[in-house]
């Protein structure tokens, strides 16, 4: 069990062009109107961005009685979620359309990509900014140097994490004195309806051509459990706790004879868990709740970053007071957030927020400043983070 638990944000996805809640529907009314993103839309994704947006201006009628954010997509998704509970059918594929428009937003705009586990594929894939595989590699680099793997805690429902390993694990060159900490390991989401694979490290030998050069470098191939080989596996804990891209609504057995695109692909329609839902209401994502709390209970650092814990997230806040509560054994709480560098009524207020959740006794052990070395690296973002785990990574892992 891992004693640091990571906290992710939409600010931690940002560097990979997904916007955060207060941009999302602004981004999508753009896809809308413009009948493109990156590249053109294609006809099922320019009526899928109507229906969105006709769906949004219809919940903009409410602006005469009720205040709320229309360009907040959490904002649109809560009411959109009481109307089912008050409303009829309509209201419920109203709600899948908005689902469906949200992921659809996230992968079109998303610049880290990965095909998935191809057993005959040894090349590099490196879309999208560094500091996610770099992200990777710093805490592979920890672990070889004693420290436990985060358990990791996001709010996203992208797949930069996933890509960007699969980027870090399959045709990248590790040498004699580079090696991956692990030979085996799996993705442990806690999610019952996405089969839990298990993978093995394998490391092919290349020569590198060249008259004056002999050469020879290891990449790493990802392939399936080799059930004959006894070796310990590695959790790599991600708690996805508002549902994911690759989360598939349905149980489905997964072929052999394929792709493996479990990690990397985005399912047609995807598990999208709405704000206002109860989430320990026994539905398919109590598990990953209550393992979220465990893991919060028995932690001894915990690292946010790019969440501001706002006003309007009464169950978060209450999660993590219910989380923190029995634990005895914290240590410290860092938070990245570039608004705690700023003299601002907004840093403030933030501060109070996340002093609001913990004793006094805490106030002394939260972070809320956390410095890099590198005055290059904007402060209190996932850059900055990342830098720090590099560079000084036993001031965030215990």
């Amino acid at each position: 069990m891992s004693d640091t638990v990571f906290i992710l944000g939409a600010g931690f996805s940002r560097a990979a062009g997904i916007p955060l809640l207060g941009g999302f529907v602004d981004q999508m009314w753009e896809m809308a109107m413009r009948g493109k993103a990156k590249e053109p839309l294609d006809e099922t994704d320019k009526r899928l961005f109507a229906s969105a947006m006709q769906i949004r201006e219809e919940i903009d009628s409410y602006h005469g009685r009720a205040a709320f954010n229309d360009r907040n997509i959490e904002d649109l998704l809560s009411i959109l979620s009481f109307n089912v509970i008050g409303g009829d059918k309509r209201d419920k594929a109203k709600l899948a359309t908005m689902s469906r428009a949200i992921a659809r937003t996230i992968e079109l705009l998303c610049s880290v990509k990965h095909p998935g586990i191809n057993f005959d594929r040894n090349s590099v894939v490196s879309d999208g900014p560094d500091l996610y595989r770099t992200f990777w590699n710093s805490l592979f680099k920890a672990v070889s140097a004693g420290h436990k793997i985060p358990t990791i805690i996001t709010f996203n429902y992208d797949l930069v994490l996933e890509r960007s390993l699969l980027q870090n694990l399959i045709g990248t060159s590790y040498g004699s004195s580079k090696r991956l900490p692990f030979q085996r390991f799996r993705i442990d989401y806690h999610y019952s309806l996405l089969e839990t694979r298990t993978y093995d490290i394998r490391y092919t030998t290349f020569e590198s051509w060249g008259s004056h050069s002999r050469k020879v470098e290891e990449g790493a191939v990802i392939g399936l459990e080799n059930a004959a080989l006894q070796i310990p596996t590695t959790s790599i804990e991600i708690l996805k706790l508002h549902g994911s891209l690759n989360f598939p609504k349905k149980l489905t057995k997964l072929t052999l004879n394929s792709i493996d695109t479990t990690l990397s692909h985005a399912v047609e329609d995807p598990f999208i868990l709405p704000p206002v839902f109860n989430k320990s209401s026994g539905d398919v994502a109590e598990s990953m709740w209550s393992i979220a709390i465990e893991r919060i209970r028995s932690a001894k650092n915990i690292v946010i970053v790019g969440y501001s814990l706002p006003a309007t997230d009464i169950y978060m806040q209450y999660f993590l007071k219910a989380g923190v509560g029995p634990n005895r054994n914290l240590s410290k709480i860092v938070v990245f957030d570039p608004v705690l560098f700023s003299a601002s009524p907004a840093c403030e207020e933030m501060k109070l927020r996340y002093g609001s959740c913990f004793a006094p006794q805490l106030q002394d052990r939260i972070d809320f400043q956390p410095k890099t070395k590198n005055e290059h690296t904007p402060a209190g973002t996932a850059e900055a983070m990342i830098k720090i785990l590099a560079n000084n990574p036993e001031t965030l892992l215990f």
